[in-house]
């Protein structure tokens, strides 16, 4: 699909990796949510040049822990005027003010959330 529109993807540097495991873990985020946003920022580290409107924050955005303090809530990213968060043990796609639109906008891995994200968002019409 990206050579498609000859953007090219840029990872997190192993750098950043490590500033984001080291910033996760010292929050008490699980270790399988940092591993699996590990292996998403070792692919893009969150900008998608082609899917304008949809945006994964970057690995060392403190972006991302604007809800941890409070709610144990991450903010992974957005599309229009929707949200992508990792809430409850599950990654939901919501708004502003809801971790999710419901049951069937939870999931248990980032990329079915992405794919939700992308249909719901008409990213690839």
């Amino acid at each position: 699909m990206f050579d498609d529109y000859n953007e090219k993807i840029i990872p997190a540097s192993e750098e950043l990796l490590a500033k984001f495991r080291q910033q996760a873990t010292a929050r008490n985020v699980p270790d399988t949510v940092i591993e699996e946003l590990t292996e998403f920022y070792k692919v893009s580290n969150g900008v998608v040049p082609c899917l304008n409107g949809f945006g994964i924050n970057a690995c060392d955005d403190e972006i991302l822990y604007e809800w941890w303090d409070e709610y144990n809530v991450l903010w992974l990213g957005d599309c229009n005027d929707e949200v992508l968060r990792w809430s409850n043990g599950k990654y939901c796609l919501g708004d502003a003010s809801n971790d999710s639109y419901g049951d069937e906008y939870e999931f248990s891995t980032l990329v079915e959330l992405i794919e939700c994200t992308f249909e719901e968002c008409k990213i690839l019409e």
